[in-house]
């Protein structure tokens, strides 16, 4: 655990307080409209739509230097505190990606599970940020596959354009498989569609998202607000320090992304600086060190030998996370291993240095048992005597997962009973009676309904039921359409979205449009092709970015013909702030690895920054500790936290079997 502080005097402390104090002013008058909602995603278990907690809609500008020009929708969600007297300040969450949103319904209930502590003393408000899943979603999923159609369509704006993309893409990449000339062609139709259905997609920016934060609660009517970001969420909540720093009270930056990362120079590294952090671990551990001396070296000649010659398994294994099964361990398979270790560290990192061990004797067991989670699930689950206390807490928790799956269902019903998810279910249903050819090209034309030229209105969905289907069924459908209110119509492509993803995976959990829209004008266009080369190839262990090289040439491929233009250079200076601030940092995180965390406090008078051992990206997510540092940090962000809970994350390292 490493802990920095830098204090700000106590009368400065005082000052900012006061002048805090007098801002109510600016939330007494929004200038954006909010309208209530039927949250648009399945509520997770205890939560009572109204009661304790509340949706809604947020209007704003896409270009805010243009206020009257064309507006968007942003949907929000307050869960409301559980005191009868919340504090005044409540906790603005930041989602990463970009592009992940915080209202789809497993990052919804990951999130009311994280901060119940806050949520003891005040409100958390959650926003799908502009671009993402329910706020003007910018997805790539439903723009390719509506393609299908109009791609073969003589009459279509993009009659033939595929081939020509394609053509233009082999021309611009030479060197590029025919695999990577498809995925570029097919990047270049989904915006060059969003472009079409009127997105400007330069406009899809962090300093943009930042002035939607603090419109948005404002217009709620709060004061000065705690962010809270992880992993992107940490470089929006800096553009705000930055920006707007009067409408801030503290900040937790968890698993952070500086605003001065050269990111795809630095991202080959990532997964070295999680494996040597956890190589410091054992060493500092005596009996580990005694066991696995030399580890690093010991790792690079490893794999230097499993590049020459793979070790075949005695039976083919399907890695966790994963559907291929693989029949030998490489370099790369070894890899994949830090890979899973930054979202089960406390699990993995102790087999670690056991697994070298074994694998330079040609023993693949443990590897085996961890990369496939067999041996994971053994140790979570310990078996217990019928009249043990620990009997007596499993059976509590299976009571408890029990209850909580009776009441997810019953929210699940409730969402599916809504008058869009109805509509779309006949549809799928009637796709279902149909011979199979007619029958996916009924889907994919409902899968793209609103992404070609159309807007996602009540006169497209008509439409749509007019060209598709006669008599009866048409009937049927066109007086569903015509019965539901403005609400549930918005609703009906909230509801197509999640099912493209279903079937696509493109946009699963990011939304690839905002993604990339960030990505391509402000992190790429600060790094360089030639040091993200130059930095791998210093690496001591550069089999550890391999694949982080491809996806950073993939990355300077797909940015040199995304619409954006890069942000200016100021966007890229550290940020420059006195608000009290916590920096949470995962010592095995491969994706904000701890020199991204640490080089965050350049610009932070009085930040605070805590490393944890066994964990990995989203300190909060995975660790009770993480939590408690928090809430402790968000109650009273001028005392020193108390990180003595940190010490007991080191993980304990399996040793070699006694001879």
């Amino acid at each position: 655990m490493k802990l920095l502080r830098r204090p700000l005097s106590l009368p400065l402390l005082s000052l900012a307080a006061a002048l805090a104090a007098q801002i109510p002013a600016i939330a007494q008058t929004p200038r954006y409209p909010i309208t209530v909602i039927p949250c648009p995603t399945v509520l997770p278990p205890n939560e009572i739509e109204g009661e304790t907690i509340t949706c809604g809609l947020f209007t704003v500008p896409e270009n805010y230097a243009e206020p009257n020009g064309r507006q968007i929708e942003l949907t929000y969600a307050v869960l409301h505190s559980r005191s009868l007297s919340p504090a005044p300040d409540p906790v603005m969450d930041l989602r990463g990606g970009p592009g992940g949103s915080t209202l789809e319904s497993s990052a919804l209930e990951v999130r009311t599970k994280i901060y119940e502590p806050l949520r003891q003393t005040r409100d958390i408000i959650v926003l799908d940020q502009r671009g993402t899943q329910f706020s003007n979603r910018l997805g790539c999923a439903p723009a390719v596959l509506a393609a299908t159609k109009v791609l073969l369509d003589p009459n279509s704006p993009y009659a033939g354009t595929l081939d020509p993309l394609q053509a233009q893409m082999r021309a611009r990449f030479p060197n590029a498989s025919d695999d990577l000339i498809t995925l570029y062609a097919a990047f270049d139709l989904c915006a060059r569609i969003l472009e079409n259905h009127g997105n400007d997609l330069s406009h899809y920016n962090t300093p943009n998202s930042a002035q939607d934060v603090v419109n948005l609660t404002a217009a709620l009517g709060y004061g000065p607000i705690n962010l809270y970001g992880i992993s992107y969420g940490t470089y929006l909540a800096q553009r705000i320090m930055a920006n707007h720093p009067d409408r801030v009270r503290s900040v937790v930056l968890d698993s952070t992304v500086p605003l001065q990362a050269n990111k795809y120079e630095a991202i080959v590294r990532d997964l070295e600086v999680s494996f040597l952090n956890l190589v410091e671990d054992c060493e500092a551990d005596a009996a580990c060190q005694a066991a696995y001396p030399n580890l690093a070296e010991r790792t690079q000649a490893l794999l230097n030998r499993l590049d020459a010659a793979p070790l075949p398994l005695t039976e083919p294994i399907t890695p966790l996370g994963q559907t291929t099964p693989i029949e030998r361990v490489t370099a790369a398979e070894f890899a994949s291993l830090i890979e899973l270790m930054n979202h089960h560290p406390g699990q993995i990192a102790p087999y670690l240095p056991l697994i070298v061990q074994e694998l330079e004797q040609g023993i693949t067991t443990t590897f085996a048992g961890v990369i496939s989670g067999a041996i994971l699930s053994t140790a979570a689950n310990p078996p217990a005597f019928e009249s043990s206390p620990e009997a007596y807490r499993l059976q509590a928790r299976d009571f408890e997962a029990k209850a909580e799956d009776i009441l997810r269902a019953r929210a699940t019903t409730a969402e599916t009973s809504r008058p869009a998810s109805r509509w779309v279910q006949q549809i799928q249903a009637i796709a279902n009676t149909l011979p199979d050819s007619e029958g996916v090209l009924l889907l994919v034309n409902l899968l793209g309904v609103g992404y070609i030229e159309t807007p996602r209105n009540r006169e497209t969905l008509l439409a749509f039921v007019a060209e598709e289907f006669e008599g009866d069924t048409a009937a049927t459908l066109t007086e569903a359409v015509n019965a539901m209110s403005d609400i549930e119509v918005r609703h009906v492509y909230d509801v197509v979205s999640a099912l493209t993803d279903s079937f696509s995976g493109v946009d699963s959990g990011i939304t690839t449009g905002m993604f990339r829209s960030v990505d391509c004008r402000e992190l790429v266009p600060f790094s360089d092709p030639a040091q993200t080369q130059a930095h791998y190839e210093a690496m001591q262990i550069p089999q550890l970015g391999q694949g982080r090289l491809v996806a950073a040439r993939q990355a300077y491929d797909l940015c040199s013909f995304w619409p954006v233009e890069p942000a200016p250079n100021r966007e890229h200076a550290p940020v420059n702030s006195a608000i009290p601030t916590l920096v949470l940092q995962g010592r095995y995180d491969v994706q904000t690895n701890t020199e991204m965390g640490i080089g965050v406090m350049e610009g932070l008078h009085n930040g605070t920054f805590v490393e944890f051992s066994s964990t990995g990206h989203g300190a909060i997510v995975a660790s009770q500790c993480a939590q408690d540092i928090g809430v402790a940090f968000v109650n009273d962000p001028n005392r020193t936290p108390d990180t003595s809970c940190t010490a007991d994350l080191f993980p304990e390292f399996v040793l070699p079997p006694a001879r």
